[in-house]
């Protein structure tokens, strides 16, 4: 299957985008650089950064 990644908000976000990649790839997937070249899209964000950035 091809995936295409995106990952929004911090650097812990493209960690896990990075690691997830890597997973898929050794599932034998492929990963693609375009969406719409993709099967499927998987997007990686964050709602808790700007509260933790606060404390």
């Amino acid at each position: 299957m091809r995936i295409y990644l995106h990952s929004i908000g911090c650097r812990l976000n493209q960690s896990e985008i990075e690691t997830m990649g890597r997973q898929l790839l050794a599932q034998g997937h492929e990963i693609v650089a375009d969406s719409a070249s993709a099967d499927k899209v998987i997007i990686n964000t964050c709602a808790v950064t700007a509260e933790a950035a606060k404390d």
